[in-house]
């Protein structure tokens, strides 16, 4: 029986890889040409690696094959994945199954009432399946990471080198974490897990558990009991600060997420714009929006720092981490945060709009000359608050005045600038989630076969990126 599964993963792999070789030399063939090394060209043609990575997808499922078999005769399994390339799951168009997703990202009406219909039929539950129990699912690492589709592979060379790092805030719905988890993980980027103590111990061990299959992702040294409005949201987020800053991976820049948000970037997207900032910190911030009630316990701000409105949601460089973690000014700015109301909203927009303080890619731009200005772009969130003209917009529903997604909002996401999405209730038209992943699927399947490409001038050409401070 033990050689009879042998042979049959052996068999099963070689189809695999003839499959995957005849899909790209198909998917190549039809590929129009693309100009290369043009100056002031963002396009980029990936089928120059083709080659390479097929040779490597046919290594790895070699070695996935005789893994499989020294198991099989020791009887153990196979505790990590890092030899094993889960490449395959992106040479099969994902889908949802019972409804079109295109046709619902492109706002078609009959499908969006069809599914309105079968979610008042109180048939969400049926595609909301929150019974799975992780901690089962990962006592086989490899057949875990395999089974929910990781990408196990930098695909590019400039996405290997382009490692980003995130903290990832959670307390409730495992499932809906592992999700986000599975849709931004490439293995050259590192995350940082924190959950809240409030959450419960199974919670925690399911979470634990799934994290154990990684050697690139990991839990917060220290947990906090956050709560809205205090130090809790921002010490989460410090604290992963200093645990990404002490690992050996040194990464380009750090994205924050919470466990209801989700990309509306691929990785290869996200490296592309992120480079585009070239240093520059992607973090909102108005001086004509401070709450100065809320600063008026603090006192002055030290160092003759100017206080700004802003919100929790950054993208910000390894150099603004390290001025953040080590610069005693930042630390005596954090110390006057904690003494204001709603410091979340204050410290990350502050230390980046105070050019005098030298922190690396802050703002220095007319914001800074005319107090009434806003800062005129931030691209890391897409929300819709009731209360900023969004309710028409909202097709979902607003809850404690943000909007949570639903297949209507699908346009609007799919069409958006933005990195991230803010937010997602699992139990709320999770159809609109589960669209959104598969088309990030088939889209970074189409770039890693070199039927998409990203201009990021776009990007590149932000007031925020030009206008930024740089150290010589």
């Amino acid at each position: 029986m033990k050689n009879y599964l042998v042979l049959l993963s052996l068999t099963i792999a070689a189809f695999m890889c003839i499959g995957i070789y005849f899909h790209i030399i198909q998917s190549t063939s039809t590929v129009k040409p693309v100009q290369q090394n043009v100056q002031n060209n963002h396009q980029f043609d990936l089928r120059e690696v083709h080659l390479q990575q097929f040779v490597a997808i046919m290594k790895q499922h070699q070695i996935l094959a005789i893994e499989t078999k020294q198991h099989a005769d020791e009887g153990t399994l196979i505790e990590h994945p890092s030899s094993v390339t889960n490449n395959a799951v992106l040479f099969t168009n994902k889908s949802v199954f019972d409804f079109n997703c295109n046709a619902l990202i492109k706002g078609d009406k009959n499908e969006i009432h069809k599914y309105i219909t079968y979610v008042k039929n109180d048939n969400v539950s049926k595609l909301t399946d929150v019974s799975t129990k992780y901690v089962n699912l990962t006592s086989n690492c490899t057949h875990f990471v395999t089974h929910r589709g990781y990408i196990t592979d930098a695909f590019t060379e400039e996405e290997k080198q382009f490692p980003i790092a995130f903290s990832i805030l959670i307390h409730t719905e495992v499932k809906q974490a592992e999700t986000l988890l599975r849709a931004i993980y490439r293995p050259q980027n590192l995350y940082c897990i924190h959950v809240d103590t409030k959450s419960s111990a199974a919670f925690y061990e399911e979470i634990h558990a799934i994290s154990s299959c990684f050697d690139n992702v990991f839990l917060s040294s220290q947990r906090f009991d956050v709560k809205w409005g205090t130090m809790s949201v921002l010490e989460p987020e410090i604290e992963c600060m200093k645990d990404l800053w002490n690992k050996s991976v040194s990464w380009k820049y750090f994205i924050n997420l919470t466990g209801q948000e989700f990309p509306l970037r691929t990785n290869f997207e996200l490296v592309k714009i992120l480079k585009a900032y070239n240093g520059a910190n992607d973090i909102y911030a108005t001086v004509k929006r401070v709450n100065t009630e809320r600063l008026s316990s603090a006192g002055p701000a030290p160092h003759n720092i100017r206080p700004s409105k802003g919100a929790v949601h950054i993208a910000a460089s390894r150099g603004y981490v390290d001025y953040l973690l080590h610069d005693q000014r930042a630390k005596d700015l954090l110390e006057w945060t904690r003494k204001t109301d709603i410091p979340d909203e204050t410290y990350f927009s502050t230390l980046n709009s105070n050019p005098h303080l030298n922190v690396p890619g802050s703002y220095n731009g007319s914001f800074v000359a005319d107090l009434n200005t806003t800062q005129p772009s931030s691209f890391t969130r897409y929300k819709l608050w009731i209360f900023d003209g969004h309710e028409e917009h909202c097709q979902g529903q607003f809850v404690r005045n943000i909007c949570i997604f639903g297949v209507g909002d699908l346009p609007g996401l799919a069409e958006s600038e933005m990195l991230f999405a803010n937010k997602f209730f699992l139990d709320f038209q999770p159809l609109a989630r589960e669209c959104l992943d598969e088309l990030l699927n088939n889209r970074t399947r189409e770039e890693y076969l070199g039927n998409l490409y990203f201009n990021d001038s776009f990007y590149a050409q932000q007031d925020f990126v030009i206008n930024q401070v740089r150290l010589s």
